[in-house]
């Protein structure tokens, strides 16, 4: 599912960020290569997060370009 609208991200997307270590929010966009606009997404982030961090989820660094 979309996530982030302005960035056009996916919920797959952002567990592949968290999966390669991005722990805070700014990680997150920075792994997608974007930034964060309206904000309406946070929410939804955090949730996927959460729940990524409860399963064990972000083990090495993000290679971000």
């Amino acid at each position: 599912m979309i996530v982030c609208s302005c960035n056009a991200f996916s919920d797959h997307q952002v567990r592949s960020a968290v999966a390669q270590e991005a722990r805070r929010m700014s990680q997150i966009y920075a792994c997608l290569g974007c930034r964060a606009q309206c904000g309406r997404c946070a929410h939804t982030i955090k949730r996927i997060m959460d729940e990524a961090f409860r399963n064990g989820a972000g083990l090495p660094d993000c290679q971000a370009a």
